[in-house]
């Protein structure tokens, strides 16, 4: 068992000495907006444990008056090492105990699977980015203009965490590669330390008319564009569109993060 308390993201073990160190201080978990409690489902002599763990948590937020949304995520639903008919069942017994538990909050569940990376680190960002309707909104129409856009685009966040992008056999939810993030990562310490500024964008060319760019937005958003050449007239205004949008996209992190 363990959980999530995202107001940046914060990752708190589940075993017993992470357990009374954190509870001890219900400080550490004011502001959270999203609760992710996660049930091992090849545990289930441990859910009892979880449901008392979990009510401690509630508790705690009752006490901070605050109410965030929760997602269960009943974990490690796979059959590799463990039989079908034992995994159902612990799933039955999870609900049981767990659904009535969240009744009174904004509240989720879903199965979830350590052999599904792609499809576990899309709903992380499903989850961050509903929680706030104009991002999903930006976010969607960012989508629909890439579409039109005739040059490969990636936006993510200045980690290399996919946003979303138009790259055949790149999975929105992914993690750049390395090369791709570790030169993210060295044009924003060109941003932070030089240009002292909060957006920039770098560009370059080589000798056979191939370009990359990319654009910082308020040091969290990245949009990486690789192309041949000069993008026709189209093209062009849709992509101009695209990065207005990703700067108000940046400004709607920023201030939904600071209220």
């Amino acid at each position: 068992m363990s959980f999530i308390a995202l107001k940046s993201a914060f990752d708190f073990g589940g075993q017993e000495q992470y357990r009374k160190e954190y509870m001890e201080k219900p400080e550490i978990f004011r502001g959270t907006d999203i609760l992710i409690t996660i049930v091992d489902l090849h545990d289930p002599n441990s859910f009892e444990q979880a449901k008392e763990y979990f009510i401690g948590l509630l508790d705690i937020y009752r006490k901070n008056n605050e109410k965030p949304k929760i997602y269960l995520f009943l974990h490690k639903y796979d059959t590799e090492d463990y039989q079908k008919e034992l995994l159902d069942t612990n799933v039955k017994k999870a609900k049981e105990l767990f659904l009535d538990l969240f009744k009174d909050y904004e509240f989720s569940h879903m199965l979830t699977s350590i052999y599904e990376q792609d499809k576990l680190a899309k709903v992380f960002r499903d989850i961050l980015i509903a929680s706030y309707s104009e991002l999903k909104g930006h976010v969607e129409k960012a989508e629909k203009h890439l579409e039109d856009i005739k040059a490969k685009i990636i936006v993510a966040d200045i980690s290399g965490n996919v946003i979303v992008h138009n790259v055949q056999g790149v999975s929105s939810g992914l993690t750049l590669r390395g090369d791709l993030r570790d030169f993210i990562n060295a044009c924003n310490s060109v941003r932070e330390n030089i240009f002292m500024s909060d957006s920039a964008e770098f560009k370059g060319r080589n000798e056979d008319g191939k370009e990359i760019e990319l654009y910082i937005f308020k040091y969290i958003i990245s949009v990486l564009v690789m192309k041949s050449g000069e993008l026709d007239r189209d093209s062009q205004d849709k992509f101009n569109t695209l990065l207005n949008d990703m700067k108000l996209f940046a400004d709607l992190i920023i201030s939904a993060h600071v209220e």
